[in-house]
């Protein structure tokens, strides 16, 4: 990644598959690889008791993170994570929206959000996220959420144009080997995107590609889906808080 498209960030997806431990031992290799003008950050999403989080947070203040991304769910827990170790926390999962963010802030439980464009009502939503974080001496970045070209460039012009944004956002889109949009997916420079220029968002959707990827969709199911059922247990179904 770092090679191939310039990143200067780079995040361990966590949580699940292996033991924290194991987790953290890798952040510590990734630091120890490529020294400290690379920004690790660590998201086990909320997946941690409290217990585990502050013994990973109290480790992990020899590795330098960026920030550390809710690594415990919901506010009381991360403000109580907060209060025990000095490293910065970001969220997209326990302050997403504006009903969250007062609480989230006054209870000192997030120093970084990340922005998104679906939870935050748009970019007009963005912009008004930004100057209350700036305000309120909180930091900003975005989530990214596998998006294709369309919200790729609808999050460029946003990113763009918000001053504030104090770290680099999240990106998936180098996973895609394709795209929907004209001109197949947007590329990358030294870690960096270009604005798209023209009409609207500046990308045109393909319609043989919009028609090929339906079908694809049609056949494979809903990519979300996954991680909400539970083969074992078909009539079950997952109830998020607050989603």
């Amino acid at each position: 990644l770092i090679d191939t498209y310039g990143f200067k960030s780079i995040k361990l997806k966590g949580g699940g598959y292996i033991h924290p431990q194991q987790e953290a031992d890798i952040c510590f290799n990734l630091r120890k690889k490529f020294g400290r003008d690379l920004n690790i950050r660590y998201d086990p999403n909320g997946s941690l008791s409290l217990g585990t989080g502050m013994r990973l947070a109290n480790r992990f203040l020899d590795c330098d993170l960026e920030y550390f991304e809710d690594p415990v769910w919901g506010i009381e827990a991360m403000s109580n994570l907060r209060k025990s170790v000095n490293m910065p926390l970001a969220t997209n999962m326990c302050v997403k929206s504006f009903d969250d963010l007062g609480p989230g802030i006054t209870r000192h439980a997030i120093d970084i959000v990340l922005s998104d464009l679906y939870y935050w009502e748009g970019p007009r939503g963005v912009k008004r996220l930004a100057a209350v974080c700036e305000a309120m001496g909180v930091g900003l970045s975005m989530h990214s959420g596998t998006e294709f070209g369309i919200t790729m460039a609808a999050m460029l012009h946003t990113a763009a144009t918000t001053p504030y944004l104090s770290h680099d956002i999240d990106a998936h889109y180098h996973h895609l080997t394709d795209d929907i949009i004209v001109g197949g997916p947007l590329p990358y420079k030294d870690g960096c995107m270009e604005v798209p220029a023209g009409p609207g968002l500046g990308v045109e959707l393909d319609p043989e590609k919009v028609e090929k990827y339906s079908r694809y969709a049609e056949e494979k199911g809903d990519y979300y889906k996954a991680f909400l059922a539970d083969d074992r247990r078909p009539d079950w179904f997952q109830i998020v808080p607050g989603w």
